[in-house]
């Protein structure tokens, strides 16, 4: 079975698009948490470049579609918003241009880990809070409804996937990841 984990990056100062020094020892604690994976990819914005390296990986691969949600994906501000995983989860069932976001997302993250090489393989994406917890509703809906609330740094998603189908999923939450909290 392949596993992806798409976490959020680190924690940053607001404007400034590197990681705070508190982002760095947040994401060296994280990283004793994580185990191995054959790929890595992240959003090309800068932190989330850097929360993979100070994770200990080397980035294989950036993706654009990571770094913000296109103004033309009808993201309204409730969306945007959203207090809880369910929020997100009755977004994409109510809006079709949402679910259109949500499912390509979804794709993005199912290809990705078709195209590891072992099928046990595992994947490891960091990107932006929002762009994970919609991506997550389309995968599992179910699941995700009762993931509570939106994702703080450094928490994300753990997603298996078993002959090409979403078959399990799970949020990972980190102890003191909220402080400081700002969205994407």
């Amino acid at each position: 079975m392949r596993v992806i984990e798409h976490r959020r990056h680190s924690r940053r100062e607001p404007g400034d698009p590197h990681l705070s020094k508190e982002g760095r020892a947040l994401a060296r604690r994280v990283a004793g948490t994580m185990g191995r994976f054959d790929r890595v990819v992240t959003s090309p914005k800068t932190r989330a470049v850097e929360t993979a390296e100070a994770l200990g990986f080397t980035v294989d691969a950036t993706f654009p579609e990571l770094a913000e949600m296109p103004d033309d994906a009808g993201l309204s501000d409730d969306v945007l918003g959203s207090r809880s995983f369910a929020d997100y989860v009755r977004a994409v069932g109510r809006s079709d241009t949402v679910a259109e976001y949500a499912h390509r997302h979804a794709e993005l993250m199912r290809q990705q880990l078709l195209h590891l090489a072992d099928s046990n393989g595992r994947l490891l994406m960091v990107s932006h809070g929002g762009i994970i917890e919609l991506g997550a509703a389309a995968a599992r809906p179910k699941e995700a409804r009762d993931w509570g609330e939106p994702l703080g740094y450094l928490e994300g998603v753990r997603l298996y996937l078993d002959r090409g189908k979403w078959v399990r999923g799970e949020v990972l939450r980190v102890s003191d990841s909220r402080r400081g909290l700002a969205r994407a």
